[in-house]
């Protein structure tokens, strides 16, 4: 049995490829409340890479310019977060059929976290599983933040998902992640209650001891229809 690539260079692989794992990932549509959601086709372990967050990268001086002109449902899409001192955006807002944009919001019981990881000098947010993932659940992870509408707006509601419970360089052998904390907003579906994204802190996934990754604290709203 071949030996199991570690989770920072099947992340790097799939960064420098832009490719998403389409054998081990569907989207799937929920409800109309949450929209779409992002499940698991194959088992995930614990520490595993699951899928970048992909989009244009913009600095902040875009990301204002474009918050002004952008419709609410789309500015959600714009994942914030400081790198070296200044803050970047990954604007996730267009429809370009990348997975990352599609997950969904769960502070409670995230699947996955997010982390920064670079690669060629470049950031990158990729999403890692916090603990074992099951065939038929759904991809989460903790946006951060407490004041997103459909949170309270979900209380009363029954969700329905499958998830239950509780530039192309070539790429460096040794990568570091910076030490910084990440600001998102990256939507799902934000007509009305939407969104199931995760990345929570509680535990962090197991990742190889000779990288470093940054755990992000992410605020985010990630909707999956950009009107």
């Amino acid at each position: 049995m071949p030996p199991r690539i570690s989770p920072l260079k099947d992340a790097m692989h799939h960064v420098v490829s832009k490719t998403d794992k389409t054998f081990k990932l569907d989207v799937k549509y929920i409800n109309a409340e949450k929209g779409r959601g992002l499940f698991a086709k194959g088992v995930f372990c614990k520490g595993d890479f699951v899928v970048e967050y992909r989009g244009d990268m913009i600095n902040d001086a875009e990301l204002q310019r474009r918050r002004k002109r952008y419709h609410a449902s789309c500015a959600a899409f714009m994942f914030d977060f400081k790198w070296r001192g200044k803050t970047w955006c990954i604007d996730a807002s267009r429809e370009d059929g990348s997975f990352g944009r599609i997950v969904n919001d769960d502070h409670k019981h995230p699947k996955c976290k997010m982390k920064k990881i670079d690669v060629n000098g470049k950031p990158h947010l990729c999403l890692f599983a916090l603990h074992d993932i099951k065939e038929g659940e759904e991809i989460t992870y903790d946006y951060g933040g407490e004041d997103y509408p459909w949170r309270t707006q979900m209380s009363g509601i029954a969700v329905n998902t499958s998830a239950s419970g509780d530039t192309d360089p070539s790429v460096p052998l040794e990568t570091q992640m910076e030490d910084e904390s990440a600001q998102i907003s990256s939507p799902q579906q934000m007509s009305g209650i939407a969104v199931n994204t995760s990345a929570s802190g509680d535990t962090d996934p197991s990742v190889p001891l000779e990288t470093q990754m940054e755990d992000e604290s992410a605020q985010i709203s990630s909707p999956q229809q950009c009107f």
